[in-house]
């Protein structure tokens, strides 16, 4: 009966280690600090910030500009959600940059490229 009970805790605690999120940079510098940082226009990766203004905004109070700001950056990513929905992706319209948005975003973005690599193809061969 113990070895039963033990089993189902070492199971539980496997799949409890398994569903933690340890996705970071591909090569992590020892001493250096990274966020992800959405930008419209490139591929939703990892880059490298300064500590000390990490440390610093995670301590500081919002102010009104700064809930302003949050407010304007939230609105506007509602509006590119509701681009890539109606381009087709499978997004939910939530305002924020979860986990359906940024892929989607790098699959528009994948997408954008090959377009523009097939109209320089075309071009050159004309």
């Amino acid at each position: 009966m113990k070895t039963l009970v033990s089993v189902i805790i070492l199971l539980n605690f496997a799949n409890l280690l398994q569903a933690q999120n340890h996705r970071g940079p591909s090569n992590p510098k020892a001493g250096k600090c990274y966020q992800r940082c959405f930008d419209f226009y490139e591929k939703y990766d990892w880059k490298e910030v300064s500590c000390d203004t990490i440390n610093k905004n995670k301590n500081r109070k919002k102010t009104a500009k700064d809930l302003l700001e949050i407010a304007q950056t939230k609105i506007k990513m509602l509006k590119y959600q509701e681009k890539l929905k109606q381009l087709g992706y499978n997004v939910d319209l939530t305002g924020i940059a979860d986990t359906k948005t940024t892929t989607a975003h790098n699959r528009y973005l994948r997408k954008k490229e090959r377009e523009k690599r097939r109209k320089e193809r075309m071009l050159s061969k004309n």
